[in-house]
């Protein structure tokens, strides 16, 4: 219930949740009326950009795409970026593959087993997401 969760945001230093999506919205309403900061891994949506004004007036940091994809994966490509040029170097082309299905031997010691790494609703909601890609011959 919306109770529960607010005793447990107001008992809380900083929120971090890995809950499904759809249920950051709620989450994060709590943890802006409370003062409390929120982490999530998933994909802002609509409803979450929608509180950015809220949690600003309130100065409550909601990060969201904290994860590993979206999230340490754009983190640690900014670092390459930023090293290369702070050598001198010019970057001229950068792709990045992150996550996928595990090896077999890695998946079957895992304590659930897992196959795939990500919820295939969340795969297919990120499609839903504004993307652009951008080459140097302009296609």
């Amino acid at each position: 219930s919306n109770a529960a969760l607010d005793v447990l945001v107001e008992e809380s230093d900083a929120v971090l949740s890995l809950l499904p999506a759809p249920l950051h919205p709620t989450v994060a309403s709590s943890c802006i009326a409370r003062k409390v900061p929120l982490v999530t891994a998933s994909y802002a949506c609509e409803r979450m950009r929608a509180l950015a004004g809220e949690a600003e007036a309130a100065g409550v940091p909601i990060l969201c795409e904290m994860g590993l994809d979206p999230g340490i994966d754009h983190m640690s490509a900014a670092s390459l970026i930023h090293a290369v040029r702070a050598r001198g170097g010019k970057v001229t082309g950068f792709a990045s593959v992150c996550g996928g299905l595990p090896a077999v031997d890695v998946a079957a010691d895992t304590p659930l087993g897992y196959k795939f790494s990500w919820s295939p609703l969340g795969v297919l909601t990120a499609l839903e997401q504004p993307a652009a890609y951008r080459c140097p011959s302009g296609e």
